[in-house]
């Protein structure tokens, strides 16, 4: 479980979205909250400075928004910190196995921005700790939590996050292993009842062993189970019931594969209408960012 959290915080639907979540879960799960403003520094030629009202407006926003996680939940720890650079690196900097990064996504319709993926696609890429992308439009009427798993040994952890998550906000956790049978070629016949049958059956085996270990790490977790053939990403969105939360996985090895998402992933992010969380499955070097050059609110 993460012990603090961060909240990427600027102007716009997006910002509130991510803050209303980070204050609605801060009231379940204790943690100091870290809020920054990234002031974006690429234009600047050599021998020119930031103008200090950029940075005077960016302390106003982190205040504001300081004053409100504190008013809706009295008594937590809040600090505030302005970082000069570029928005995608400087977050990906303040990630770490212990800390959740928070970050509001514009737009949740498959669209991208003028520099390539959505920012929370390009900073979950890159993490060294879970991401939570919140879109600034989401569905009503949702409750519990979602993993998805695959065949990877990596799933137990991505579950384990999953249910630390349910557990630590109240919610109960259903964990969905879609998987898709091979296309045949040049074969436009139905596959065989049978046939499909005996293609599910290790996908099964998967899934009631994963449920087995949570069931049995967190006997208070209400923990249920579903196997569905279909696309992954779509299978987890369109979960029933529909999800509160989504929990998923990376699947990048080595530095260099990690500079993409896998196919899940990246798209579930890119068709978000629910809040995620993003789990590195790679080894990853914490980087601690609360100390002296954390300003408190």
């Amino acid at each position: 479980m993460t012990t603090r959290t961060i909240v990427a915080v600027d102007e716009g639907r997006s910002t509130d979205a991510a803050l209303e979540w980070a204050v609605h879960r801060a009231r379940r799960v204790t943690g100091p909250l870290l809020l920054v403003h990234v002031v974006e520094g690429t234009t600047l030629l050599p021998g020119r400075v930031l103008d200090p009202a950029r940075f005077e407006f960016a302390q106003t926003l982190l205040d504001a928004a300081a004053q409100t996680v504190q008013g809706s939940v009295p008594g937590v720890e809040v600090r505030t910190e302005v970082i000069a650079g570029d928005v995608v690196p400087s977050l990906i900097a303040l990630t770490a196995p212990d800390a959740l990064l928070v970050v509001g996504e514009k737009t949740n319709a498959s669209s991208r921005t003028s520099v390539g993926w959505p920012a929370g696609v390009r900073v979950a890429a890159h993490a060294a700790g879970p991401v939570a992308v919140i879109p600034a439009q989401r569905g009503e009427d949702r409750r519990g939590v979602v993993v998805g798993v695959d065949d990877t040994p990596e799933c137990l952890r991505v579950a384990e996050v999953a249910a630390l998550e349910a557990l630590s906000t109240g919610q109960s956790l259903h964990v969905v292993h879609a998987w898709m049978a091979p296309n045949l070629w040049l074969d436009s016949a139905p596959l065989d009842d049978d046939f499909v049958a005996d293609l599910a059956r290790p996908h099964q085996q998967l899934l009631d062993d994963v449920v087995g270990v949570l069931r049995g790490e967190h006997p208070s977790l209400d923990v249920t189970a579903q196997l569905v053939r279909g696309i992954p990403a779509q299978c987890l969105l369109d979960a029933d019931p529909l999800p509160a939360l989504v929990v998923v996985g990376t699947r990048g090895k080595s530095a260099f594969q990690r500079l993409f998402l896998g196919s899940v992933s990246r798209d579930l992010l890119l068709n978000l209408d629910v809040p995620a969380v993003v789990v590195p499955t790679a080894a990853s070097t914490a980087r601690p960012r609360f100390g002296a050059e954390s300003a408190a609110a």
